[in-house]
C-alpha cells in the first residue's frame, strides 16, 4: 500500500477512488441539509472523470501532499482546485 508521508513534489500519482472519508462526509451533509454538500467528494470524482494522474506540487508544514487541478466545467470555464493527499487507499504512485 502506498504512503501519502514517502510524496514529494514532483511525484505523480493516480487517484482510483474517491477517499471513504470524502463519501462519509457527502451523506453527513447531505443528511443535514448543507449547501455544497459532498462538494470535495463531488470534485475528486469530476477529477477521475476527465484525467485521475496528478502531480504533487507542495508538501504543506504538517507533511501532508497536496496537487493543484483545473476542471472544466460543464459550461466550459476553468475551476481551480487545490486537494490533500491523505487516504493511502484511494491513489498509485505512478512516478
Amino acid at each position: 500500500m502506498p504512503d501519502y508521508r514517502q510524496l514529494r513534489p514532483g511525484d505523480r500519482i493516480r487517484l482510483l477512488a474517491v477517499p471513504q472519508t470524502d463519501l462519509d462526509q457527502r451523506v453527513r451533509e447531505k443528511r443535514n441539509g448543507l449547501e455544497d454538500a459532498g462538494w470535495t467528494a463531488d470534485t475528486i470524482e469530476r477529477i477521475l472523470a476527465q484525467d485521475p494522474v496528478v502531480t504533487i506540487d507542495r508538501i504543506d508544514e504538517y507533511g501532508y501532499p497536496w496537487f493543484e487541478y483545473v476542471l472544466l466545467s460543464d459550461g466550459g470555464d476553468r475551476e481551480y482546485h487545490s486537494i490533500m493527499v491523505l487516504d493511502d487507499h484511494s491513489w498509485e504512485f505512478v512516478g
